[in-house]
């Protein structure tokens, strides 16, 4: 995985170790900031170089020291980037590069100090490449993780910044391959293996940016495996047939716009989505695996699995919640329900609208459903939980305790690693680890919302308020484009729980199943459109 760092050399001669402890030794009290970071960096390199994991642990120190400073944001940017870069030399310096372990606190740290930079106001001054290394670091980690739907979100963003980076053509294409292991579709799998090869082969084109010279060897692996991956399907048959036969996106205007802003965001439950606005992806398919149980599992087995009942519900909330998002940020017309309505103005830009409260319901439903994800999951593996005590951060823990549970430790489920991954993103009183930056203010947005007063103000007002919005007082207070921008966080976290949920059912299920039980067969069939009308009163 590439870090931007240079490849660890032979083990260093003494002369060389002794220049190493001298770099390590030296004080940045007397530095300016950017000749700190710039020694900084070089101790980090000449760490990696010689796997001197103590080396790394000075970097990290003089970073924190670095911090205490009133830096400008760039290089406080640039210093989340370096930290990261650090906790990579400690990571491999342990031994632990590659290893199936969940917890992870080398790797827990990179995430972080890399989103942190990510999002930092700072970013949008580093130059071109290193915003790129950013983000495709990230997305690194991510994949690796099992977070593989917003690693790919993090390579598409590298490309848009430079799109013939080189390395984050090749991660996606790597990512992409192992995401279309996953799939029971054929066409899908199909489709993102092409766009897989066509990854690597962007990584070793002639206009391919490089943020370092390519070994040779990386770049025969990266030519080799685009080779295998074009011997898996006829490639050229794949591209032509790829959009062929696509459903039209709607019968209505609104309709068809109504999609196309779903497909702009990624937020279809179709693993085609995560290409980008992929045509055929303008629709929800995803389902669970087939599901086996014993035949005396259930007193009732003349009904499918009660999981396949619960999905559904899952994805009804889900579908439901991003149209009612769409329509709150949407529609700027006065709703009729809102005429006659005697309110108050608290003098402080309030907003109170049924598209506002689309917006709050949106996130709620969204927010909730990682919870429903969390007790599928204690369901499905069996794990006992207390049910009422269960949420989206502790399913995977010893219960009351921030530990993991033993049967999840090294357990060869990547989709299902990605979940526990993914719930970091979130803040619990109890368990507050956490890779997100954000964690705390979505949980308080949240947490307000269901309990609290969720003080909204007119975005275009900020500047003008007296007080910026916080958390004191009666409620949370947060401006209107905030909010928005979080509740649509909310549901691409949501989005990602349900596709990775289903495909670690799906891994599951294929390493139950034995070649030598008998197995019986219950269909399942869709549920007819027409079916889902409301009867009128």
């Amino acid at each position: 995985m590439e870090r931007h760092l240079p490849d660890r050399s032979c083990p260093e001669s003494g002369a060389k170790r002794d220049n190493l402890e001298r770099l390590r030794e030296r004080s940045i009290a007397k530095l300016n900031d950017g000749a700190a970071l710039d020694h900084i960096g070089t101790l980090i390199d000449a760490s990696h170089d010689a796997g001197f994991a103590q080396g790394a642990d000075r970097a990290i120190y003089l970073l924190d020291e670095l911090a205490k400073r009133d830096m400008v944001v760039k290089h406080r940017a640039t210093l989340e980037y370096f930290r990261a870069n650090a906790w990579a030399v400690k990571e491999a310096a342990s031994g632990e590069h590659g290893s199936w372990a969940w917890e992870h606190p080398e790797r827990e740290q990179q995430i972080l100090a890399l989103s942190r930079a990510a999002v930092h106001s700072g970013f949008v001054e580093l130059d071109l490449m290193r915003r790129c290394q950013i983000l495709t670091n990230r997305a690194n980690q991510l994949n690796v993780m099992g977070r593989f739907i917003d690693a790919i979100e993090g390579w598409d963003a590298a490309l848009r910044i430079i799109p013939k980076f080189a390395m984050a053509q090749a991660n996606r294409g790597y990512g992409l391959k192992h995401y279309a292991g996953l799939l029971d579709d054929v066409r899908e799998r199909a489709i993102l293996l092409l766009h897989a090869h066509d990854g690597l082969l962007a990584a070793i084109a002639s206009d391919a940016v490089l943020d370092a010279i390519y070994p040779d060897a990386l770049a025969q692996r990266f030519a080799e495996d685009a080779k295998t991956y074009a011997a898996a399907g006829d490639l050229d048959r794949i591209r032509e047939l790829q959009d062929v036969g696509v459903p039209p996106f709607g019968r209505s205007k609104a309709e068809r716009k109504y999609r196309q802003w779903c497909l702009d965001r990624r937020l279809f439950l179709n693993p085609l989505n995560d290409l980008g606005p992929h045509p055929r992806a303008a629709c929800d398919d995803l389902v669970l695996p087939p599901i086996s149980e014993r035949f005396d599992e259930r007193s009732r087995a003349v009904t499918p699995p009660p999981v396949i009942g619960f999905f559904n519900q899952m994805k009804q909330e889900y579908v439901s919640a991003r149209f009612m998002l769409y329509e709150g940020l949407c529609d700027t017309k006065l709703h009729f329900s809102d005429r006659g309505v005697l309110l108050f103005d608290t003098l402080d830009y309030p907003m109170h609208s049924l598209a506002t409260e689309r917006v709050r319901t949106a996130y709620r439903i969204a927010y909730s459903l990682l919870d429903k994800v969390a007790f599928l999951v204690d369901h499905y593996w069996k794990l006992g939980k207390i049910a009422d005590r269960i949420n989206f951060k502790n399913v995977w823990m010893v219960e009351g305790k921030p530990r993991l549970l033993d049967r999840f430790r090294d357990y060869p489920n990547w989709p299902l690693r990605g979940l526990f991954w993914l719930s970091k993103e979130l803040f619990d009183d109890q368990l507050k680890r956490t890779t997100g930056p954000d964690a705390r203010e979505l949980h308080d947005i949240r947490n307000a919302l269901e309990h609290k007063f969720l003080q909204v103000h007119e975005g275009w007002a900020r500047p003008f308020m007296w007080t910026a919005p916080s958390s004191e007082g009666l409620g949370f207070s947060i401006d209107s484009d905030l909010l928005e921008a979080k509740a649509l966080r909310v549901m691409k976290i949501a989005r990602s729980a349900l596709i990775q949920l289903s495909l670690a059912i799906g891994v599951e299920e294929r390493a139950r199943t034995r070649p030598d039980t008998f197995i019986g067969s219950m269909p399942v069939f869709e549920l007819d459109d027409r079916r889902k009308r409301r009867d009128p009163m």
